[in-house]
């Protein structure tokens, strides 16, 4: 990975959703930040959120994956991008959308290619808020 494993936390933040999400926290320097046991021993079920002192601590990117033509249905069900997104930056995450369809056409430094300008933006939006 771009990170490391240490740095990529594979839950569900949202389990209600059904989706998988891959958490990655990274300071203002964009280095990637281990991400505890604690954090990695919570519940299944159980609702991922984050308190002031986490995010005090770098920004907590939360990836999710999805298709423009599959899985239309369960995502109405859960209300779509937008309550997703919504909903992810009431717990505290920067959610991040990938797109399944575009994911599967790129070449392995492509997709870490894309992966970095995605968290860059948001590290870029952090320090720009905290000044």
């Amino acid at each position: 990975g771009v990170w490391g494993e240490g740095c990529v936390w594979e839950t569900c933040v949202l389990p209600f959703t059904g989706q998988v999400n891959y958490v990655l926290r990274v300071n203002k320097e964009m280095e990637g930040v281990i991400t505890g046991e604690e954090k990695r021993q919570r519940g299944k079920f159980e609702v991922k959120h984050l308190n002031q002192e986490d995010k005090d601590e770098g920004v907590w990117i939360a990836f999710y994956l999805t298709h423009p033509h599959r899985k239309r249905r369960s995502q109405m069900k859960t209300g779509g991008l937008r309550v997703t997104q919504r909903l992810l930056n009431r717990l505290r995450y920067s959610g991040v959308v990938i797109n399944l369809e575009e994911w599967d056409t790129l070449d392995r430094e492509q997709k870490k290619s894309m992966i970095r300008r995605k968290v860059l933006q948001f590290t870029d939006e952090k320090k720009l808020n905290d000044y």
